[in-house]
């Protein structure tokens, strides 16, 4: 679905040049494209937190609740090379020191115990099963930072599509404006076009209802162009 827009910048020189050297009279217009479309690949993100008296114990249990959450999420059908550890941390955790009486020292803070965590960004290619994938992962173990993200894997070929569009808008302002003014254009000086921000979920669709509800929605890919061309009087 392509929804275009016009963002209109103008600057007209009527005049002509008075010094050789001087550049000609220029208009400038900027249009945008938009496409939208369904994403086709989500993207989630969860760990496993564990903590313990020493760190080689908090290691060891973090080690083993994770090699079950990799191997619950293989289960699902996700491939290794959409499998990636994405953190890793391993640190002490501290007493909170009681706040020191009048005349006395300050204490420090002790070591309680020790904490580990191990985050993975998971790419699930069938939408319908991201649902699954992430309850069965929280099943298995992971207990933090669990979220979920949708993304077009093939995101150029709407950016062309979205470019094209841009343009075209670009060049239908310019030919609006030049007629208004009274001008011709002339030739083109140049061209700049750039992706803007990916647009929100919209109108989103159901995922699963056996597991995790997800939704999808719908992103759009816009792109930003703008024209200069040198303009001469009719």
């Amino acid at each position: 679905m392509k929804t275009p827009f016009a963002a209109i910048a103008i600057l007209i020189a009527l005049a002509l040049p008075v010094l050789a050297d001087d550049g000609p009279p220029t208009l400038s217009a900027s249009g945008q494209g938009v496409e939208n479309a369904a994403p086709d690949i989500a993207i989630l993100t969860l760990g496993v937190l564990s903590r313990a008296n020493t760190a080689r114990a908090a290691l060891d249990a973090n080690n083993a609740d994770m090699n079950r959450v990799i191997a619950t999420i293989r289960a699902e059908s996700v491939s290794d090379k959409d499998i990636a550890t994405s953190g890793f941390s391993i640190g002490p955790i501290y007493s909170q020191a009681p706040r020191p009486e009048r005349g006395e020292l300050a204490q420090e803070p002790k070591i309680v115990a020790y904490q580990v965590s191990n985050q993975l960004r998971i790419v699930v290619r069938d939408l319908s099963a991201a649902g699954s994938v992430l309850d069965s992962a929280v099943s298995a173990g992971a207990n933090q930072a669990a979220s979920i993200s949708f993304d077009i894997e093939d995101r150029q070929a709407l950016s062309d599509k979205a470019t094209v569009s841009a343009i075209v808008e670009a060049r239908r302002m310019a030919e609006l404006m030049a007629e208004a003014a009274g001008v011709r254009l002339v030739r083109i000086l140049r061209v700049n076009a750039n992706e803007g921000g990916r647009g929100r979920p919209h109108e989103a669709m159901a995922l699963s209802a056996r597991a995790v509800p997800v939704m999808g929605g719908e992103l759009a890919v816009s792109v930003n162009a703008t024209v200069d061309w040198e303009i001469a009087p009719k």
